[in-house]
């Protein structure tokens, strides 16, 4: 090849390595994206981020008033609830809202950071998992000399006589404490030993069982319902809040007391429970005796007063008649309900008495306050005695009797069976790593031509006191099986 071909063919070859060096790489971004991703979810920082941002939304929605479940669903019972704490946020009560401030536990940054932790804890197990099946399956035997000096527990044995024999009463002595061996000879003889090897795997469970934990609670976040303030009084039928037509009717309140000390013994609530008007369950519930309809519980949670009340119009016409729960309490002791007067762009508060001492109220005694429902501006009031009624802005307010209302807490979580199996995994996790922690020992034996050697042993992991005794018992009966003597 002649001297100018030869420089032309090396300029060619520059040039080529040049326009593939400058050509794109389109396979290079996505690695790298998938690349970063998974280093990122398997990061254990990442994971500390995750988990300390969860708990400082959950001390945002301690310390910020949260709206009662389910309320979302029924844009006037919102606009109400937001209305009664706008006096304590104020124009900060609408960005909150839109922050999702209120339902912070339901809100899209909750749910998205424990999709994040749920997805970093997938990556971490998925990222452990081959490394712990290798040591469980595939140990490595052969250590280096060094391994033995500097093991956390260590210890060296003069034996005498052939390698065959020596490594074969090493091999008994571990199995009769109930270590599984395996060996390698190149020349010098390598033990590996271990027992409870499947152990480790009890973090791996442990973290998916967090995973299922997290699934159950975004899936009852997601799909479920609850309503932890559901009142109805006596007689009257109140609609659930969950879009499937299903009401609920108290027919009778039930408490008792200890005639010593006043508190309550028992309280207990007869409940029919409708479908699209059908009667479909009845049962009495208690505190730990819930009412189950179709994925639905009904569990008793509070009570207390409620007013029949009648409202007639200028007519005579009845426009409202039903029990009133006074589930509320002012700052002056009285208790205080509320219901619309169908048709009409009015709010009526029903207030009760706050004691013998009250000036306003007495006892037998009810308050009837009217409102713009729109504006929230009063339209007048008036106090009414039992048995007796009253007009006040073109209605007749008659107060019938006092009764009795009960609070149940209602709720359908589809994901509680998912808890549940998270739960039982966690158990399971918790047994395995504390109960059954991987123990392992390396042997290291030299025999010298002359039927002299050196055992190393060593064991590997976090020094206790478990794990010390068992080490020097299995030296000592090691060092029982052989007697070597000490010269040379």
């Amino acid at each position: 090849m002649t001297h100018d071909a030869q420089t032309g063919r090396l300029a060619t070859d520059a040039v080529a390595v040049r326009s593939e060096a400058t050509e794109p790489d389109a396979g290079f971004g996505i690695d790298s994206i998938l690349e970063g991703l998974w280093g990122l979810l398997t990061s254990m920082r990442f994971g500390v981020v995750i988990i300390l941002a969860l708990a400082a939304l959950g001390l945002v929605g301690t310390m910020i008033i949260q709206a009662p479940p389910g309320i979302s669903a029924d844009a006037a019972a919102k606009a109400d609830w937001l209305d009664g704490v706008r006096p304590k946020y104020g124009g900060w009560t609408g960005i909150l809202d839109q922050l999702q401030v209120f339902t912070i536990f339901e809100s899209v940054w909750f749910r998205g950071l424990a999709a994040l932790l749920t997805a970093s804890l997938v990556a971490c197990s998925a990222h452990r998992l081959p490394g712990l099946w290798k040591s469980a399956t595939r140990p490595h035997v052969a250590i280096g000399e060094a391994f033995f000096t500097h093991a956390p527990q260590h210890e060296f044995i003069a034996v005498k006589g052939a390698g065959e024999e020596i490594s074969a009463g090493v091999t008994q002595v571990l199995r009769h404490h109930r270590y599984r061996v395996v060996s390698e000879d190149d020349g010098v003889v390598h033990v590996y030993a271990d027992k409870f090897r499947w152990g480790p795997f009890g973090t791996v469970i442990g973290h998916l069982s967090l995973v299922v934990i997290l699934a159950g609670a975004l899936v009852g976040s997601a799909f479920g319902f609850r309503d932890t303030s559901f009142v109805v009084a006596e007689g009257s039928t109140v609609p659930v809040r969950s879009g499937e037509g299903i009401a609920v009717e108290l027919v009778q309140f039930q408490d008792a007391y200890y005639t010593d000390t006043g508190a309550p013994a028992d309280y207990a609530s007869d409940l029919v429970i409708y479908r699209d008007g059908a009667e479909v369950a009845r049962d009495t519930v208690r505190v730990n005796e819930p009412l189950r309809y179709d994925g639905l519980s009904f569990y008793q949670s509070f009570y207390g007063p409620a007013a029949a009340v009648r409202v007639s119009d200028a007519g005579g016409a009845e426009v409202f008649a039903d029990g009133v729960p006074l589930a509320w309490t002012e700052d002056s002791g009285r208790r205080v309900g509320s219901f619309t007067i169908p048709g009409a762009d009015l709010t009526v508060w029903v207030i009760g008495t706050a004691g013998s001492g009250d000036t306003v109220v007495a006892p037998g005694q009810m308050r009837v306050e009217v409102y713009k429902a729109s504006e929230g501006t009063p339209v007048g009031g008036t106090t009414i005695d039992q048995r007796t009624s009253a007009a006040l802005a073109g209605y007749t307010f008659a107060f019938d009797r006092e009764m009795q209302y009960t609070g149940l807490s209602v709720a359908r979580d589809p994901g509680t069976p998912l808890i549940w199996l998270g739960s039982l995994l966690m158990i399971a996790g918790f047994v395995l790593v504390l109960m059954f922690p991987h123990r392992r020992v390396w042997g290291r034996l030299v025999v010298r031509s002359d039927g002299r050697g050196m055992l190393s042993l060593a064991a590997a992991g976090r020094r206790d006191v478990t794990s010390n005794t068992e080490f020097t018992d299995l030296v000592t009966d090691i060092r029982a099986a052989f007697t070597a003597p000490t010269g040379r």
